[in-house]
């Protein structure tokens, strides 16, 4: 499968350069400068994804602002950047490299907390850690930033020019969203499921995935279909294609525009009995208030809980949060919280060589985190989270509403 994709992930993020499939052999200094340390933040500001990057900033500035903007001899500072384009909302490819560069370039950054998209991370992470300098990304589930199985050609060697690893998430990968899926199918009664992807690079190997984890549960994998998904598209030869298959559910790993919407009106057309399954790209209001009849049928996944399924720590942050910005705190706030909480904790486990960028990223992955806001997880060697609950939304008015929580460990 690596063949089939090639370098599609880069091209399709616009890489090049550092971010290409190539790389880039660059390092960074090690140590930063004196005792001011810097930890910088880049997140879509504006556009859909603008609510919950200002929950997940907030939640990064409340942890800073708890610790009183120091960590023993080391005062430590906040920058937050933009990578979205103001004309249309979504995250930039421009603005990213520019963000990822900004940060790569100041030399007492000790952190980058970023991106929210994988495509984003794709083209920020080689530079990041060209640097030398600690990622920690909030979601950017897409497995070729941390594994081999199922990515792009090069992946995940072509994002590390150091060759050292220094990207983590906290909000499981693909791997643990494909467990979550197919537990639900088998929940839910499907014995027999039709993949889809919408030929993204990024979503494609979560469709792989999909299919692979349902076959060893023991699920029938109809066919893995990949469809070009535009808005106001017609999708009848395939809609055809499934419905004859006999298939009970359909997943879909693509994104959440109007094409996808149609898509799904579609399908639940054609026979209202099956079961719409989408990824957490696809939690979304405009898609999901879009979809009109087949909201009864439609579950997405999300790494995002409800907030009372969060240990004690986080109903105690949620409520600072509120105090502290006279706002209603959502569960994004907490994924800010514990990124800027895990770094200022790997500063200080280094003690007095607090602003050594490679001392604080070992000790920030030697780290345990029994007791955080998202409760207890540590970072594999990799990058990828130990946390072991992933959740699902159903679509209630035209908006997604936690429905469960799912075990994926």
């Amino acid at each position: 499968m690596r063949a089939r994709w090639l370098c599609l992930a880069a091209l399709a993020a616009g890489a090049t350069g550092a971010a290409g499939c190539g790389g880039t052999g660059a390092t960074g200094a090690s140590e930063t400068a004196g005792n001011q340390l810097a930890v910088y933040s880049s997140l879509p500001l504006q556009g859909p994804s603008a609510a919950i990057s200002l929950q997940i900033v907030n939640g990064e500035k409340l942890a800073l602002s708890q610790a009183g903007g120091h960590v023993g001899p080391f005062r430590v500072s906040y920058v937050s950047l933009d990578d979205s384009n103001p004309t249309t909302g979504k995250w930039s490819r421009d603005a990213t490299l520019t963000d990822a560069k900004t940060a790569a370039q100041d030399t007492s950054t000790i952190a980058y907390l970023g991106e929210h998209n994988s495509a984003a991370t794709a083209l920020s992470l080689p530079l990041i850690n060209a640097a030398g300098v600690l990622q920690v990304s909030p979601s950017s589930p897409y497995i070729g930033l941390t594994s081999s199985l199922d990515a792009g050609q090069d992946e995940p060697a072509r994002f590390y020019p150091t060759g050292r690893r220094t990207f983590a998430r906290l909000q499981p990968g693909d791997p643990g969203q494909a467990v979550a899926q197919v537990r639900l199918m088998r929940s839910l009664g499907v014995r027999k499921v039709y993949v889809l992807d919408d030929q993204d690079p990024f979503q494609m190997p979560l469709a792989q995935l999909v299919a692979g984890e349902a076959q060893r549960a023991g699920l029938a994998v109809a066919a893995h279909d990949s469809v070009p998904v535009t808005a106001g598209g017609s999708y009848a030869g395939e809609v055809e294609k499934i419905v004859e298959s006999g298939a009970q559910a359909v997943f879909f790993a693509g994104g959440p525009g109007p094409g996808a919407a149609a898509l799904w009106k579609q399908l639940h057309a054609a026979n209202p009995r099956l079961l719409l399954l989408g990824p957490s790209t696809m939690v979304d209001e405009a898609f999901t208030s879009a979809i009109g009849a087949a909201a009864p049928s439609t579950y997405l996944t999300t790494p995002v809980l409800a907030a009372p399924l969060y240990p004690p720590a986080a109903q105690r942050v949620l409520g600072e949060y509120r105090r502290s910005f006279g706002a209603a705190a959502e569960p994004y706030a907490l994924y800010g919280y514990e990124a800027m909480s895990s770094v200022l904790g790997a500063i200080r486990s280094a003690g007095s060589r607090g602003n050594d960028r490679q001392a604080v990223i070992d000790r920030f992955f030697a780290a345990t985190h029994p007791d955080s806001v998202l409760g207890p997880y540590s970072i594999e060697p990799d990058g990828e989270t130990t946390l072991a609950r992933y959740g699902v939304d159903r679509v209630v008015n035209g908006r997604p509403v936690f429905y469960r929580a799912i075990p994926i460990r």
